[in-house]
């Protein structure tokens, strides 16, 4: 059975997105092998308001199934700012926390990706980047398993700082603007498809 034409629309713009920017220009240690492996879950939201309620469900589902390694929770017809939407993922966070013992750690990570991060960032440093290339088609909320981090991390490095610092070289080396004008096509592809 297929799905409703606006959820099979944020499915492939969001697959535009892992596919071209995240895995093609390798912007993430383990997205190409869990994208290519299946380890991937994507949940698309319809509603327009925001609800912690869906990604509460979506992490215990994603809980209850160790193959899975990332969730991403996709929110089409949200219109939402940037740090409106980061404010939503922090609520998310906290929600998800008081549901758990103080000594029993979340058991995904959780990141807000939107199509307007990063925007007018001059690629300077690695952390303008972060936020560059989290300018999704759409309003998302990454869940990585804490296990897979937990397992690249174990020399008590930075991970998140060493990809950073990685992507920086790798785009830079590349051509950011080559970047940017992939990331702008995505979002001419999500603002030419229905919303409704």
């Amino acid at each position: 059975m297929s799905p409703p034409p606006l959820v099979a629309e944020a499915l492939r713009r969001n697959a535009r997105y892992v596919e071209e920017v995240v895995i093609g220009w390798n912007l993430c240690p383990w997205a190409a092998r869990a994208w290519r492996d299946g380890q991937v879950a994507r949940r698309v939201v319809l509603e327009e308001a925001l609800d912690v309620a869906p990604v509460l469900a979506f992490i215990d589902e994603l809980a209850d199934t160790p193959e899975l390694a990332i969730g991403l929770t996709i929110f089409p017809r949200a219109t939402v700012t940037d740090a409106a939407f980061g404010a939503f993922a922090e609520r998310v966070r906290r929600a998800d926390r008081s549901r758990r013992p103080p000594d029993v750690p979340a058991p995904f990570m959780l990141a807000a990706f939107h199509p307007d991060s990063g925007a007018g960032a001059d690629l300077q440093s690695a952390a303008q980047l972060v936020s560059f290339i989290r300018r999704t088609p759409d309003p998302t909320l990454q869940l990585v398993r804490a296990s897979s981090v937990n397992d690249l991390a174990r020399d008590g490095r930075d991970l998140s700082a060493d990809i950073a610092r990685d992507n920086l070289a790798t785009v830079t080396a590349r051509d950011p603007a080559a970047l940017g004008a992939l990331l702008d096509d995505i979002r001419r592809d999500r603002d030419r498809s229905p919303r409704g």
